[in-house]
This record gives C-alpha cells, sequence and structure tokens, in this order.
C-alpha cells in the first residue's frame, strides 16, 4: 500500500513538473503544485473518518475524484474548482456527526 501511495505522489509530482518544463508557466505549476497539497492534506484527515465505514469509503472516493480533476487541469487546463473541494464535504459531515451525537465517532 505505501508503495503505491508513493507511486501516486511521485507521478504527480513528475507530471507537474513536467507541465512546467513544457510550457514554462510558473503560475500553472503553482496552482497545481498547491492543489496537490490540498489534495494530500485532505487525505491524511480523511484517517479520522475510519469509525464510519461508508462515509470513509464516500471520502476516498471523492479524493480520487480531486485528484481526477487536477490531473484534468494539467492536461487540459481547466480548473474545476467545485471538485476540489468535495473531500471536505465529508469532513464536515462527520464533525457534524460528532456534534448531533456526541464523541461516539471519535
Amino acid at each position: 500500500m505505501k508503495g503505491k501511495i508513493i507511486i501516486w505522489l511521485a507521478g504527480t509530482l513528475l507530471l507537474v513538473g513536467l507541465e512546467y518544463y513544457r510550457k514554462r508557466d510558473l503560475r500553472k505549476s503553482l496552482i497545481a503544485s498547491g492543489t496537490f497539497a490540498w489534495i494530500a492534506s485532505m487525505a491524511t484527515v480523511g484517517i479520522t473518518l475510519r469509525p464510519i465505514l461508508p462515509l470513509f469509503a464516500l471520502h476516498y472516493l471523492l479524493v480520487l475524484l480531486s485528484w481526477g480533476a487536477l490531473i484534468y487541469y494539467l492536461l487540459w487546463g481547466k480548473y474545476l474548482w467545485w471538485m476540489l473541494i468535495l473531500p471536505i464535504v465529508t469532513v464536515l459531515a462527520f464533525l457534524g456527526l460528532n456534534f448531533l451525537e456526541g464523541a461516539r465517532y471519535g
């Protein structure tokens, strides 16, 4: 599992670097790097959702969709910002459940 994560991280960073090398567009590369950091942090925060398995699975599906939106931005130049904020919905749902039901899930 760790090997796949390292390949995912390295592959995405390599794609960002290649995109900068090809087009020399610093703005696009910085946006892509910041977006990648956002997606990686959302994936890390998703570990807290493990007590609720369906929410955990949905979160990682949304993280994968966000990563796909980043790749779409790198390849075609259209930034799908709404897909990049989808993983925060599951985190907010988890926090809402903790607020309504107490610390039963944490």
